[in-house]
C-alpha cells in the first residue's frame, strides 16, 4: 500500500494497517533509529515509525516506498542499478556512474538475480490483477530483464488504474515486498 506519512499515521492510529505476519491490527510503538538514505541526488533523512501487533506480539518498522528495506540507498538508486545491469552493464561501471562502492552494487545485483523468478512472477500476477485485459508480457532476454519488464508492466497498469504520481521503483518496492528482500504480497 502506498500512502503518505500523514495518512499512514492516521491509518495506524485507527488500527487499519495489518500485520504482515498474522494480519492483526498494528498500533504505534515509537520510532526506529534515525537514518540518512542516499538518493540519486543527495541524501534524505528519515526516522521510521515502529508498529506493534498485539496478536502475534511482533514489532515492525514501517518504511516509505522510496526506502529499500535493509539498504542505505533509496529505491530509485537501486532500481537504476538493476535497469543498467539488465541492459548488460557490469557492476563496476554501474557503481562508477552511481557513485557507490562496487561491492555494494555487486550485492544488489546478486540479490536481485537470485530473486529474479520470484520478482517476475510477482510482477506478472500484479500486472494481470490490475489489468485483466493485458496482452502478453514480452521476454527481455534474461531472468533479471524479464523480472524488470514484468514489474514495469505492473507499474504501468497501476498508474493507468489509479493515476500517476508515483515513481515506478517505489511501486516495484510495494508490489514485491521490498524488491531485494521480503516475500512478495499476493494481489487482493
Amino acid at each position: 500500500m502506498v500512502m503518505s506519512e500523514r495518512v499512514m499515521e492516521a491509518e495506524l492510529a485507527a488500527g487499519r494497517i495489518a500485520c504482515p505476519g498474522c494480519s492483526g491490527p498494528l498500533s504505534r510503538w515509537g520510532f526506529a533509529r534515525a537514518r540518512e538514505v542516499r538518493m540519486l541526488h543527495g541524501t534524505r533523512s528519515l526516522t521510521p515509525r515502529r508498529a506493534y501487533c498485539r496478536r502475534c506480539e511482533a514489532t515492525h518498522v514501517l518504511c516509505p516506498a522510496w526506502l529499500m528495506p535493509r539498504r542505505r540507498d533509496g529505491a530509485q538508486v537501486i532500481g537504476e542499478a538493476l535497469r543498467q545491469s539488465a541492459r548488460g552493464d557490469g557492476h563496476r561501471r554501474i557503481a562508477s556512474r552511481l557513485g557507490r562502492p562496487s561491492g555494494t552494487v555487486r550485492g544488489w545485483l546478486r540479490a536481485s538475480r537470485s530473486r529474479a523468478e520470484l520478482l517476475r512472477r510477482s510482477g506478472v500476477r500484479w500486472a494481470y490483477m490490475l489489468d485483466p485485459q493485458l496482452g502478453a508480457i514480452e521476454p527481455a532476454g534474461s531472468p533479471l530483464g524479464d523480472a524488470l519488464e514484468a514489474l514495469a508492466t505492473a507499474s504501468r497498469a497501476f498508474t493507468l488504474r489509479f493515476g500517476a504520481g508515483r515513481c515506478p521503483w517505489e511501486l516495484a518496492v510495494c508490489l514485491t515486498g521490498g524488491l531485494l528482500h521480503g516475500q512478495p504480497p499476493d494481489p487482493p
